[in-house]
């Protein structure tokens, strides 16, 4: 992986933290990974909370708990 001009380091774009960083990499790694986090999480918590909601009420209810 390349430097930058001036640093001893190497910039990998999977962990700038330049919210204003010019590099392509970054730029697109960052739009790719709030894009496809945003949608993930999305679907994720759709699915997961109708399933654990329905498995959860059920399961409550036929050990004898009541939310009262």
């Amino acid at each position: 992986m390349a430097l930058l001009p001036g640093t001893r380091e190497q910039h990998r774009y999977q962990t700038c933290d330049d919210e204003y960083c010019d590099r392509f990499p970054c730029r697109v790694y960052k739009e790719g990974y709030a894009a496809g986090h945003g949608a993930g999480f999305g679907a994720g918590y759709t699915e997961g909370r109708a399933e654990g909601y329905a498995d959860g009420y059920r399961d409550g209810y036929s050990d004898g708990s009541s939310l009262e």
